[in-house]
């Protein structure tokens, strides 16, 4: 392959330098560029050959490009220039125009959003700086969550006077249990002691309104990417409802401030990011696919293919059988309800299974578990959100919400009792199907009616 590069300027030669390219394969052509002659035995050109024109004046560019047209070059042709294109998009067809402004502009957006990396960064680190750090991750963790909660940890050494990680929930999933074991993340269970008066109160992949506390528990710091609720009186927050996971926010805050990324952390944020939008399938910005390409490179995939060898155990065949015994489907929309159970996130297994079949756009597999109601909700995205649906249907019983293809809802036995005929498993199914089938006309058809 060889490069012309034609114009006038200095240009020409940042261009050379910045496609590394050797001299004999990148030839500048400043003198006279209007009345160069492609042809043999010097310049013949081939069709993987390129013609790279750099010219910001109008007249001296149209006699570049009026020479070149007569010529009918088999290389491709691209005009760099910040002259108007539209009009010199219709006289010239064959060739491709590139805005100089448009250049700037996508590096200037890019330093901005560093800039603003930095200045969040330093904004955290004034918060907690000479204080102790409490990081509170809601509900069971999942990866996105602990991943984030480490990135945090790292984050402020040398500026917190110490940091802790909590959870509130259990570790119910067994690849999330062999995460923190195989990355070594310090974690705890949550303890109104670890809070003292200095204490600095960091949540992550949530937000204050999740925790259902009612004010006991007030955040300083709050980073997330779920949609935006009501977050209260925070010293610092970063809600990004368009991100995939929280893993990209803390990914482009390394890059932002520089700060050195230890592969453990890296890993974890590879993995968070991953899970929480199924290896880039589901809710996925721009930039949650520039933070996987730079985390991948920098991630022990060793360590992460024993975290998901980590998944199953061996218990989960039998809730397999139990929402295939018992599945309602009626036409896109498949339901199940897998009874008492001790660890609700068997739930998700079979969502994420169910979502999967043929001609299936909507999933919701339920259960009890002891004093809740937990549901599941799977969508294929296409004109449906989950997290919309959750929120509708069960957030005047709990806690609902989540995003297009993904939600869950967490019910309290006790909002429910006044509504089921009596409290058991048979019963809370039928007000579920019922309830569902108000928005999912196709359950209907399972409910009685």
């Amino acid at each position: 392959m060889k490069i012309y590069l034609l114009g006038r300027g200095h240009r020409l030669e940042q261009i050379r330098n910045a496609l590394g390219m050797s001299r004999p394969n990148a030839v500048v052509v400043e003198s006279d560029p209007a009345a160069i002659q492609f042809g043999p035995p010097d310049r013949e050109l081939l069709p993987d050959d390129l013609v790279i024109v750099a010219e910001f004046e109008e007249i001296p560019l149209r006699a570049i490009l009026d020479n070149l047209a007569r010529q009918k070059p088999a290389a491709r042709v691209m005009i760099f220039t910040s002259v108007p294109s539209r009009p010199l998009l219709k006289e010239y067809p064959d060739f491709l125009f590139r805005d100089e402004g448009l250049i700037y502009r996508n590096e200037l957006r890019e330093l901005q959003r560093r800039a603003a990396g930095q200045q969040k960064v330093a904004s955290i680190r004034a918060v907690v700086r000479g204080k102790p750090l409490l990081t509170v991750i809601w509900g069971n963790p999942d990866p996105d969550a602990i991943a984030s909660a480490y990135a945090l940890h790292e984050l402020v050494q040398g500026d917190a006077a110490s940091s802790t990680i909590s959870y509130m929930g259990e570790f119910t999933r067994p690849e999330n249990s062999a995460m923190v074991n195989i990355l070594k993340i310090p974690m705890v269970k949550f303890s109104p002691d670890l809070v003292r008066a200095d204490t600095i109160v960091a949540t992550v992949d949530a937000q204050p309104s999740f925790f259902n506390l009612d004010g006991r528990l007030r955040f300083d710091v709050v980073i997330d990417h779920h949609p935006l609720s009501d977050l209260g009186p925070t010293r610092f927050s970063d809600v990004r409802p368009t991100y995939g996971s929280t893993s990209t926010i803390f990914t482009e805050y390394y890059q932002a401030c520089g700060t050195p990324m230890h592969k453990k952390v890296s890993t974890a944020l590879f993995y968070g990011l991953k899970v929480d939008t199924g290896n880039l399938t589901r809710n996925v910005s721009d930039a949650d696919v520039a933070a996987f390409r730079y985390l991948r490179v920098r991630t022990d995939e060793n360590m992460v293919r024993t975290i998901e060898l980590s998944q199953l155990p061996l218990e989960t065949l039998d809730y397999f059988a139990t929402a295939i015994a018992n599945k309602k489907i009626g036409r896109e929309v498949a339901f199940a309800y897998l009874g008492t159970i001790a660890n609700p996130d068997m739930c998700v297994h079979v969502a994420d299974f169910f979502i999967k079949l043929t001609g299936i756009s909507w999933v919701i597999v339920a259960c009890r578990s002891r004093d809740r109601v937990i549901a599941v909700l799977r969508s294929d995205g296409f004109r449906k959100h989950a997290g919309h649906l959750a929120e509708a249907l069960f957030l005047d019983y709990g806690s609902a919400g989540g995003h297009r293809t993904m939600a869950r809802a967490e019910l309290e036995l006790s909002r429910l009792v006044s509504e089921l005929r009596e409290p058991t498993d048979v019963a809370i199914e039928e007000w579920l199907l019922k309830r569902l089938a108000t928005r999912l006309r196709s359950l209907a058809a399972f409910t009685g009616a």
